[in-house]
């Protein structure tokens, strides 16, 4: 049974995200909370503090506020307020959303089990059928080229490259550069298992893209 404060901010974001169309609305949400709350079964930590980071770990998200994570985190902190949360508790649920961003090669493993677990909750839901058709659409939302033979694959990408040049690569591309990586980066037993099931269909889809790009099915 979920607290109230929980279920307050869950109807909370599930209204802020009404409109949301670049693949980061409340279904998004909703999928992660499922997953995070699946993982922390076996991984334990606080629950409520776990819950609450999910639910609103896509509201302070930077590229909503002209790429300024501080503009962000500002923007985060208010909603907080709205919802009544305590000072400490949003500390702690600051600190959870961050250290579990993805970064590219600055990503770190957060400190906190909390933390860990809504990386893996997130990342999952970059993975398979849903993760593909997430991909292009922020790829369409952000103008980023679906495909072109011409520009190769960036290898190593910083926080950077991730939070301000994504426009320069492809959507194919993104999936060499963050979403093949993630079944490795995984911190649980049980996310590592339902990534390495979730990136074969992946690999799949890219399969069958490049074949079809070449009129070969």
């Amino acid at each position: 049974m979920i607290s109230d404060l929980v279920k307050k901010t869950s109807d909370y974001v599930r209204l802020k995200l009404l409109n949301e169309h670049t693949g980061h609305d409340w279904c998004h949400v909703e999928r992660v909370w499922k997953t995070a709350k699946m993982l922390q079964e076996t991984e334990g930590g606080n629950l409520e503090l776990l819950e609450l980071a999910t639910l609103l770990h896509d509201l302070g998200d930077y590229k909503k506020y002209n790429f300024s994570e501080k503009k962000g985190g500002l923007a985060l902190s208010a909603m907080m307020d709205v919802l009544e949360i305590e000072e400490e508790k949003q500390r702690k649920i600051i600190r959870i959303i961050s250290e579990a961003e993805y970064k590219g090669g600055d990503t770190k493993v957060p400190s906190t089990i909390e933390g860990k677990i809504l990386q893996d909750a997130d990342n999952l839901d970059a993975l398979g059928a849903i993760g593909v058709a997430r991909t292009f659409a922020t790829g369409g939302f952000i103008k980023r080229m679906m495909h072109d033979p011409k520009r190769k694959v960036r290898h190593k990408l910083c926080k950077e490259d991730f939070q301000l040049r994504k426009q320069e690569g492809t959507s194919l591309n993104y999936f060499y550069e963050k979403v093949l990586k993630l079944p490795s980066v995984m911190n649980t037993k049980k996310a590592r298992v339902i990534a390495e099931k979730r990136v074969e269909f992946v690999k799949l889809f890219i399969d069958n893209f490049l074949l079809e790009c070449k009129g070969e099915k």
